[in-house]
């Protein structure tokens, strides 16, 4: 059995959300996981859900033939903060951090050290 006293979350989830190669995934430091989130305008029957944020975006699940994560202005309820950090992991980057100007400064970084990897 595992000791959970060998960890601090801290260093549990600086090590989950780095990739160990440069912190390419950084911007997963900028989601917030609200586990009693309700919506701005809630129906009789809304209850509260636990989801991930990015800014105004949130994670979901799609089903059907193209299954997997996207960001969107609806979230899906990932039940619990451990479920939804899970969901965090596989998430694709939120669009509006693809902007041009991210990714030419990141070429122009790499042009500086010397390679294009």
């Amino acid at each position: 059995m595992i000791d959970p006293k060998l960890f601090t979350v801290e260093r549990l989830l600086a090590a989950m959300l780095d990739d160990a190669h440069g912190n390419r995934d950084v911007w997963r430091q900028l989601a917030e996981i609200v586990p009693g989130y309700m919506p701005r305008f809630p129906g009789q029957k809304t209850r509260p859900i636990c989801v991930v944020r990015v800014g105004e975006l949130f994670l979901r699940h799609s089903v059907g033939p193209r299954q997997g994560f996207r960001w969107d202005i609806y979230g899906d309820d990932f039940q619990s903060p451990e479920l939804a950090l899970l969901a965090l992991m596989q998430a694709p980057v939120p669009p509006p951090l693809l902007a041009d100007e991210v990714w030419q400064r990141v070429a122009s970084e790499r042009e500086k050290a010397g390679g294009a990897s």
